[in-house]
């Protein structure tokens, strides 16, 4: 496996949230010569990553960069996402149902594309 940080993909997805962009997990993985995305979700090296990345954002009192990785076949990020919203997040966001997912990743990914990252 490839020597990558948590702060290389962490980089690179404020720049995508610089550039209101998205990414998918697969496009990640492969952008970093990571395995393909595929089977459980916790045994993947990006999980890893963005618990860090989740945890430090919440500690910094910023939104998740980890809101700008969606599914392909969903156009929205998978359960994990939500999972770490609602165990991370200093004010824990629950969300249960599709629609309940949808806001709280939709006003998370608006935050990140409203807040000032440094620049690269």
């Amino acid at each position: 496996m490839p020597s990558i940080t948590n702060e290389d993909v962490g980089r690179f997805l404020e720049g995508l949230a610089r550039r209101k962009s998205t990414t998918t997990y697969g496009e990640l993985a492969e952008r970093f010569g990571l395995p393909p995305m595929e089977g459980a979700w916790a045994a993947h090296p990006l999980s890893q990553v963005f618990e860090h990345l989740d945890r430090q954002d919440a500690a910094d009192s910023r939104p998740f960069r980890t809101s700008v990785v969606i599914r392909k076949d969903r156009n929205i990020p998978g359960d994990g996402y939500f999972e770490s919203l609602a165990r991370i997040k200093t004010n824990g966001i629950p969300a249960k149902t599709d629609k309940a997912k949808e806001k709280a990743w939709l006003d998370e990914l608006n935050a990140v594309y409203t807040f000032s990252w440094p620049k690269a």
